[in-house]
């Protein structure tokens, strides 16, 4: 058993008893674990995802995240806790873009033909139906995590480096989170054209505050994890010192890559036992003693005006006139400068959210669900898959309005 999953059933974390698997899916070099374990006299379990290299989530795993979660939901009584985790790798990616490229590329040519035959606007709408169902199985394992939540502590192990939407979301659905000091968190959605549909956004506001989440969504801008502690989205912060692994580059490629993969699965062993110890014990200590940072004693990311500065700026195709379809390292100066586009009809989802709801008697849930709905509209404008192809090509995005 390779990966994380590794230490996890190795023997070696002082205290805990593996009980052995409830739950097993795997497809090609993806799978998904849920394992029964005892510490400190209560029972729980841990669920473990792993997507070598940058851990993906595409259909087949949310199934699988679904289905393990069915079978947690037979132990509510039984389990006291329940513990997310996975790879300790330098970056967990969102969803898999090119599968959305794929199918998005095939529903605009079919859009652009029932246009042209006079077919009616439910039939083009309902072309985009595998979008919204992918949007509604992200939102549908948020809300099974809450409704577990109310029966065991949820927590959340973010290992490794950066993650980006959807691997984000998913770890922002429980109630503690443990983060690596090395991780970050990037809603990145706004730069492709779309928004954190899988109550990531909602989540960021019910545990670090309306600007907070204001700043995360809109600017898209990544947040380390000292910030993220200090705004109260970690809860505990584990310091790790220990570098990630590097590729070598030798006259031997395939001995480059062996090396590699053993150094990755080495750090996987030792950062993982580190941060299962220490998030063990927030699992099982009483509820009182789990840190939380809430109201005036969060750090407030960026102000209104230095928000809303920043956004106008980068949502404007013309402030990257001259720029649009350049490769990234190419223009690397002038985008460390305006910093890179973002989709101005994300960034109106994102505002007409933000101006409905305020701080004052926020209700999770009914944001989450018009949060769903605002990301399931953006699937549908033209402009979306320019932010994909840029995003997966490595160039400046034109988010210029498409023209008939």
């Amino acid at each position: 058993m390779n990966g994380p999953m590794r230490i996890l059933r190795s023997g070696s974390i002082k205290g805990m008893k593996n009980e052995g698997p409830v739950y097993a899916w795997k497809e090609g070099r993806a799978s998904l674990y849920l394992d029964e374990i005892t510490f400190g006299g209560l029972q729980g379990g841990i669920l473990c995802y792993y997507n070598p290299p940058v851990h993906q989530v595409g259909n087949p795993g949310l199934d699988a995240y679904h289905e393990a979660l069915d079978v947690v939901s037979e132990k509510i009584g039984v389990w006291s806790f329940l513990i997310f985790y996975g790879g300790c790798d330098p970056v967990h990616a969102g969803g898999d873009l090119k599968e959305s490229l794929n199918r998005l590329t095939e529903t605009n040519k079919k859009r652009e033909e029932m246009e042209k035959a006079g077919r009616p606007d439910a039939e083009i709408q309902a072309l985009y139906a595998w979008g919204d169902k992918r949007i509604a199985k992200g939102v549908g394992l948020y809300r099974k995590v809450r409704t577990l939540s109310k029966e065991m502590r949820t927590l959340a192990i973010c290992g490794g480096g950066t993650r980006f939407g959807g691997s984000a979301e998913i770890t922002l659905m429980s109630d503690v989170l443990i983060g690596d000091s090395r991780s970050g968190m990037c809603f990145s959605e706004a730069m492709i054209g779309l928004v954190p549909g899988w109550a990531g956004v909602g989540r960021v506001f019910t545990k670090a505050g309306a600007m907070n989440a204001r700043f995360m969504a809109s600017t898209s801008r990544e947040v380390k994890a000292k910030d993220l502690k200090e705004v109260g989205i970690y809860n505990m912060l584990v310091t790790i010192e220990t570098p990630f692994p590097k590729k070598e580059r030798t006259e031997d490629p395939q001995k480059d890559k062996e090396r590699y993969a053993q150094a990755l699965q080495d750090h996987n062993d030792a950062i993982g036992e580190k941060l299962l110890s220490a998030t063990l014990e927030l699992a099982v200590c009483p509820a009182h003693q789990v840190p939380v940072i809430t109201g005036k004693d969060r750090k407030v990311l960026a102000t209104v005006s230095e928000i809303e500065a920043e956004v106008n700026r980068r949502k404007d195709p013309g402030t990257y006139d001259g720029l649009w379809g350049k490769p990234l390292k190419e223009v690397r100066d002038e985008i460390k400068t305006l910093g890179k586009p973002l989709a101005p009809q994300s960034i109106g989802e994102l505002e007409r959210l933000f101006t409905t709801y305020r701080e004052t008697n926020f209700d999770e849930g009914r944001f989450v669900e018009e949060e769903m709905q605002a990301d399931s509209r953006l699937y549908r404008d033209p402009r979306f898959r320019r932010g994909i192809i840029a995003t997966l090509e490595q160039k400046v995005a034109d988010f210029r309005e498409v023209k008939e």
